[in-house]
């Protein structure tokens, strides 16, 4: 291998390990641990599924059909498309990933160490900051994320291989078996948002290694594949310590753990008083560099969508204070009320992932690919409206579904509608 693709590839897989691994994703593994215990092992095949391999298919996905998500226009109307883009950008950034970005700051590296500082006061400073950079479109947030995610990658190396050597119990036997475990990681997996990420920064990713000279399909699906392995070598080495240190820790697993604590408490067990501020500081920078990245993404897709009509500005502006009111919840409430979201929007886009892969050269219609991703959506729905009403016979006709037991009931119903809409349109 020549020096060029070397480095290629090293600076796209360390990129792209960046756009996965938001400080809010630290939080969910060790808690997956704690929760399944012996089972720890189960639970991560199904978080590796949801949260590292099906987000790099989706920029696999992306990359099949051109440099950016907007080009799903080949494949769909652009109403339908723009629908899409519309929905997977407010929930991962006003609805979700930045209010969490905020109060995940303010739970871990502000109220430990300043508890006079009240969440609303934060709040009005955190997002004023990320207000200012995602106008300004400051090289600062460039500059702290190159320095942060480096400082925060090897605190947290540090964390798990001492944590590991020093882990205060074994695995013990939470009573949960494989099937269960995996379920749980699947749908656990949905919250660190990757998946939405992919679809979002992928066109960032993809840009890069264009404007390094791999421009022809061949190479750009290479270097795509590539620096995926180096993201999710990574990943599965951040992701399952993580989950180990939180699998044996001495936290009591009861009802009313809180997702922030667990952490808070393995990084201090593990590294101290002064490991667990450096692990703060930087949690906190790569909370505020993800807030401003996923501000300005916002601003810059209104303004491509409306053709100017919603400038820069009043996406960033909105954005911002949509997600200074939501980040007033704790991180749990967010997390609570994001696990619905996200049980309608990630089968979406899970599904569109995985027809424009396998059917994409084969399948050139629109009305298969609409088919599928519209059924997606409307089992999705009904299955999260019943799971809200607490609706026995929803939840009857849910699990009668073929794999409804790994939470993944959408899946067949999906590729039969594709299937069927397929034969019937093939000859028009």
């Amino acid at each position: 291998m020549d020096k060029k693709k070397f480095l290629t590839l090293t600076t796209t897989g360390f990129a792209l390990f960046a756009m996965f691994f938001g400080a809010g994703n630290l939080v969910i593994p060790p808690y997956i641990g704690l929760k399944m215990g012996a089972a720890s092992g189960a639970a991560f095949v199904g978080f590796f599924l949801s949260g590292i391999f099906i987000p790099f298919l989706a920029v696999l996905m992306v990359s099949s059909i051109g440099s950016s998500f907007s080009d799903l226009g080949k494949r769909f109307p652009a109403p339908f498309v723009n629908s899409l883009v519309v929905l997977i950008i407010v929930v991962f950034g006003p609805i979700v990933c930045v209010p969490r970005s905020g109060s995940t700051t303010y739970e871990v590296a502000i109220e430990p160490f300043f508890p006079m500082v009240g969440k609303i006061t934060f709040g009005v400073i955190f997002f004023a900051i990320t207000l200012f950079l995602a106008l300004s479109r400051s090289k600062l947030v460039d500059i702290i994320g190159r320095w942060l995610t480096p400082i925060l990658f090897l605190s947290l190396i540090v964390l798990i291989v001492e944590g590991t050597i020093n882990a205060p119990k074994g695995l013990t036997d939470n009573g949960v078996g494989f099937r269960e475990a995996f379920t749980f990681g699947f749908s656990t997996g949905y919250l660190t948002l990757d998946v939405l990420s992919g679809v979002i920064f992928s066109g960032l990713i993809i840009s890069a290694i264009i404007q390094k000279g791999y421009s022809s399909e061949q190479q750009k699906r290479e270097i795509t594949i590539l620096s995926g392995i180096i993201a999710a070598g990574c990943l599965i080495f951040i992701y399952g310590g993580l989950l180990y240190l939180g699998a044996t820790s001495d936290v009591v697993a009861g009802e009313n753990v809180k997702y922030i604590d667990i952490l808070k408490h393995i990084a201090h067990n593990g590294l101290g008083s002064y490991g667990a501020v450096i692990i703060s500081i930087a949690v906190a920078f790569a909370c505020l560099t993800t807030a401003v990245a996923i501000v300005s993404a916002m601003g810059a897709i209104f303004e491509t969508l409306s053709h100017g009509r919603i400038p820069y500005r009043w996406g960033v502006w909105v954005c911002c204070i949509v997600s200074f009111v939501l980040s007033i919840q704790s991180v749990d409430e967010i997390i609570h009320y994001a696990g619905y979201i996200l049980d309608f929007v990630y089968p979406i886009t899970i599904a569109l992932t995985l027809f424009i892969l396998i059917f994409g050269k084969c399948v050139r219609a629109k009305a298969p690919y609409i088919i599928g991703v519209s059924f997606t959506a409307v089992f999705s729905a009904i299955f999260v409206i019943g799971n809200l009403v607490d609706s026995e016979s929803i939840k009857t006709l849910q699990m009668s579904l073929p794999l409804a037991q790994y939470h993944i009931e959408w899946l067949l119903p999906a590729f039969v509608a594709f299937g069927i809409t397929y034969l019937v349109t093939k000859d028009k």
